[in-house]
């Protein structure tokens, strides 16, 4: 079963943390917040720590794209 999140489901911090996952690797993301995001399903474990995967990506990028998101 896949829970479909939108934007506005998020809290202002996870909308941060995703919008700075997206930029790249993103070294200051508390572990709590990673836990979040990965529970959420928006986020990954990769070998080199925690990354946007592509439901994360669609989210953020809609969000960009749509004025009403900001």
């Amino acid at each position: 079963m896949t829970v479909t999140i939108d934007w506005s489901d998020l809290t202002k911090d996870e909308q941060t943390a995703l919008k700075r996952l997206n930029r790249g690797p993103y070294p200051e993301l508390s572990k709590d917040m990673a836990e979040r995001l990965i529970a959420l399903g928006l986020a990954q474990e990769r070998p080199a720590g925690v990354g946007i995967n592509r439901q994360g990506r669609e989210l953020v990028i809609n969000a960009l794209l749509d004025p009403s998101h900001t």
